[in-house]
């Protein structure tokens, strides 16, 4: 009998420790996921701070001439960029959202720093500040463009400052030399015959800081088409003569227009001379006459007419 109950309180004390083991346990794994879901959340937390952050623009700026190239790369959509000279009035450029962008703004003459404001679509601002030198000099080149105007063409040189000379030859010719006027200093215009032909124009022109800029044009040059009218009684008689080929001819004669190409799809007549009567009605009579040779030439000559 007393063996039974020594076995019995034997079995209570084992079903203790069993216990004991399982409460130990549970507690030990509860604390291993506390661990495992503060790291979690620890690391989202840091990734979300990471995202927002973000890395830093990066700004490349290079000088040229008078102006200032700026390149921008971000890693977030770009909102507006804000620069501003020695902390003067501030220039806003929109980036529209653009995570890369290329923007050239005016360089001034002497020391001056640039202060640059990089805003991002998270409201997030980078700022930028450098100092850079321009020297007070005029280093752009003059303009020159070449206009034609009938049988000639009209050189036009200019300069943002101050213009000295142009000088222009054809073919191997010697140069001809222009000065600039005193009452225009930053343009210089001249108009000269274009050779019969095909010749080549070359032009120079300098400014009084001795830039240099230079053009060559070829051109075919021609002769405008001849145009003779001769009135007889109700009738005027047209005569239209070009030294190469007419081209097409037109008349409006009283708003009624007439043409040798009336869908203008370019047919040409190859012919170097063309006689024509065109009849006039009673009272008064407008009639403008246009001829157009093959070099794209054109003459025209409008009269006045009463029957």
């Amino acid at each position: 009998m007393n063996q039974i109950l020594y076995v019995d309180k034997s079995k209570k004390g084992n079903s203790l420790e069993i216990n004991s083991i399982i409460k130990i346990f549970v507690i030990i794994i509860t604390i291993f996921g506390i661990i495992l879901i503060s790291k979690g959340i620890y690391g989202i937390v840091n990734n979300s701070k990471n995202s927002t952050v973000g890395a830093e623009p990066i700004v490349t700026v290079k000088e040229l001439g008078e102006k200032l190239q700026i390149s921008i790369v971000h890693d977030k959509a770009i909102d507006k960029i804000i620069y501003s000279w020695n902390n003067s009035e501030e220039n806003i450029l929109q980036a529209r959202g653009q995570s890369q962008l290329i923007e050239t703004i005016d360089l001034p003459i002497g020391n001056n720093i640039l202060n640059l404001k990089i805003i991002d679509t998270n409201k997030k601002i980078v700022t930028y500040s450098k100092e850079y030198y321009r020297e007070d000099k005029d280093i752009t080149s003059p303009e020159i463009e070449l206009v034609v105007e009938g049988s000639k063409v009209k050189i036009v040189a200019k300069d943002e400052t101050e213009l000295s000379y142009i000088t222009y030859h054809w073919n191997d010719e010697e140069d001809t030399k222009v000065e600039a006027r005193e009452d225009s200093k930053k343009q210089i215009e001249e108009k000269i015959s274009i050779l019969k032909g095909e010749n080549k124009l070359t032009i120079v022109a300098v400014d009084s800081s001795g830039n240099k800029a230079s053009k060559e044009q070829i051109y075919k040059g021609a002769k405008k088409p001849t145009i003779e009218t001769n009135q007889n009684n109700n009738e005027l008689a047209i005569k239209i003569t070009d030294e190469e080929n007419i081209k097409k001819i037109e008349i409006n004669i009283n708003g009624e227009f007439f043409s040798t190409d009336p869908e203008n799809v370019g047919d040409s007549l190859n012919m170097k001379e063309v006689q024509l009567t065109q009849p006039l009605q009673q009272g008064e009579n407008t009639i403008t006459i246009t001829a157009y040779n093959v070099s794209g030439l054109s003459e025209q000559v409008t009269k006045q007419i009463t029957i």
